[in-house]
């Protein structure tokens, strides 16, 4: 009874001890209708075991790449947190400074205006790492971050 095929192959271990199954059972050896089923279900088995195999090494192979992936990204954002973190400081200097005047004043300063007035004053002073097309943007989340630090300081 041939135990190889294109689409399944029983490894020679299993293959041996079916054979010797089918050798010590007199019942066995008699029935060539149950060898058939035995060895069918056998390639059933084997069959849906290698799918359940490639599906788990499927799964692990591609979480192991989304991690690889995360783990890059977080090591992008880190160097790049370190580029602006000395213009972020910078700003956030002058922010305070200019928080702290409207204060005594009696008057908020909105992270909108801040924002303006930096772009309008202070922009020629150092050089803004970010993109001309989303600067303002970028340093209008910026003022909101610092006036939510400002505010929770004072």
């Amino acid at each position: 009874m041939p135990l190889k095929n294109e689409d399944y192959f029983i490894p020679i271990k299993a293959g041996r001890k079916l054979a010797r199954l089918f050798r010590q059972s007199p019942a066995l050896q008699q029935d060539e209708k149950l060898q058939q089923q035995l060895v069918d279900w056998a390639k059933e088995m084997l069959i849906e075991s290698r799918a359940e195999w490639e599906d788990m090494r499927t799964t692990t192979v591609n979480a192991a790449i989304a991690s690889s992936k995360k783990a890059e990204a977080i090591k992008r954002g880190m160097l790049r947190d370190k580029k602006y973190a000395p213009f972020r400081e910078y700003f956030a200097s002058v922010q305070r400074q200019k928080f702290l005047e409207h204060q005594e004043v009696g008057h908020k300063l909105s992270a909108n205006g801040f924002a303006i007035w930096f772009l309008e004053n202070k922009s020629r002073d150092i050089d803004i790492p970010y993109k001309e097309s989303n600067r303002l943007h970028k340093l209008i989340q910026l003022a909101e971050e610092n006036n939510r630090a400002f505010k929770n300081h004072l």
